[in-house]
């Protein structure tokens, strides 16, 4: 089994792995994923309306059996009922305790690791030399959504999406086995990227195989802190160093790279402050090499609306994600179409543009430990197939605008 090493030599990533390969130079991007066989897909992921995936579930009834109220085969029969002609995503079962609602993104992320071993622990999720319950239960839940979209979607020949953390944000999120940070280990965090691309990979390879359109949606909210050396250390006193741009740009350009259409969703389109320069959002997603990028509606400035422009112009598709409880009001989808016509006017765009914006709705995936939602008010199971409802009604609304 391959696993990582703590060492500051450590093989490259963009070759086949072998214990007498070594390198010391520290300083060269990190190493990218060799290549791997992707279906014949579309290139970008086509402007739909879709959601991130997360289920929040009801009470279960006893007496009709576990299969009928499973929560990831009701979240699957919504997803392809109400987002059909749209982009269904593969569900991700939310769990209640205290009142409080999570769902472990991370956790989901992990159990696609290729190569790698993870556990549970009391501050998240850390590599092993060998698997454990933890591991084993997020690879059953795997199976378990793969199993519900290929009953409900299977006959299915259009886009289908999954949600993940980003790679530079699962790698913030491990630990290595004394309890330090992956991001601090330049062989661990290579070895996680790799793994991770391959994981993405072989599971949406799956998909296609069920003669669906696989896209994935990776959510990279931690790219400043990375590149900024402002990411905490285990006890949180001090900040991890930086990460060159060179080998953060590397790494995502190499992951989209290998794999299905990927949207890149960020939380924001603020500029960068690197070294005393200033790099703006639409010049970073380009050294990313994303073909289509997602940011929240909530987080958009006027700034922010002109970098979007510019992306949109450069031809990068370009997704909304509303907040989670955008369908709660009655006149949600005129509501939430002038949230977006308003500003995209203001700076000079054409209405009509707006056709090309896919919308995403729900709770953004967590990505903190314990993994709970951010905005907890006002959700509920309640909410669920409204959830799909306003995403389906406001991409219907930008498809009508003149």
């Amino acid at each position: 089994m391959s696993t990582y090493s703590e060492s500051p030599d450590h093989t490259s990533m963009a070759e086949p792995r072998t214990s007498d390969r070594e390198s010391s130079d520290r300083d060269r991007p990190d190493p990218t994923p060799t290549e791997v066989s992707v279906p014949d897909v579309p290139t970008s992921v086509l402007p739909a309306a879709t959601t991130s995936g997360i289920w929040l579930p009801g009470a279960r009834d006893p007496r009709r059996g576990y299969i009928a109220t499973s929560p990831v085969r009701e979240a699957a029969a919504s997803g392809f009922d109400l987002l059909a002609d749209q982009l269904p995503p593969v569900p991700l079962t939310a769990h209640q305790t205290e009142g409080r609602w999570g769902a472990d993104a991370i956790g989901r992320a992990v159990g696609l690791l290729t190569e790698l071993h993870v556990d549970r622990t009391s501050y998240g999720w850390r590599l092993t030399a060998s698997a454990g319950k933890d591991e084993r239960l997020e690879d059953s839940a795997l199976i378990e959504a793969f199993d519900a979209i290929a009953e409900y979607g299977g006959s299915r020949p259009g886009q289908v999406q999954i949600s993940l953390p980003g790679p530079w944000t699962l790698v913030t999120a491990l630990s290595l086995s004394s309890g330090a940070r992956v991001l601090g280990d330049y062989g661990a965090r290579r070895d996680v990227v790799q793994a991770y691309a391959f994981g993405i990979a072989a599971f949406t390879d799956r998909i296609a195989s069920l003669g669906m359109q696989p896209t994935v949606r990776l959510v990279e909210s931690r790219l400043n802190p990375v590149l900024t050396g402002t990411w905490p250390t285990v006890s949180g006193w001090a900040s991890l160093p930086a990460v060159s741009e060179t080998q953060v740009w590397a790494a995502l350009e190499s992951t989209l790279r290998h794999l299905p259409p990927t949207v890149l969703a960020l939380p924001d389109l603020d500029s960068l402050h690197l070294q005393g320069k200033e790099i703006p959002a639409a010049e970073a997603v380009r050294r990313t090499g994303a073909r289509s990028v997602s940011v929240p509606l909530a987080s958009l400035r006027p700034h922010s609306w002109e970098q979007l422009a510019t992306l949109a112009e450069a031809g990068l598709g370009t997704w909304i994600h509303l907040p989670p409880t955008a369908g709660g009001r009655s006149d949600a989808v005129n509501h939430w179409c002038e949230r977006i016509r308003t500003p995209w006017s203001r700076i000079g765009m054409g209405v009509s543009s707006l056709r090309e914006f896919g919308i995403i709705a729900g709770s953004e995936l967590p990505l903190t430990y314990p993994p709970l939602l951010e905005d907890q008010q006002g959700i509920g199971p309640e909410h669920n197939r409204g959830t799909m409802t306003i995403a389906a009604g406001l991409r219907r609304a930008l498809e009508e605008i003149e």
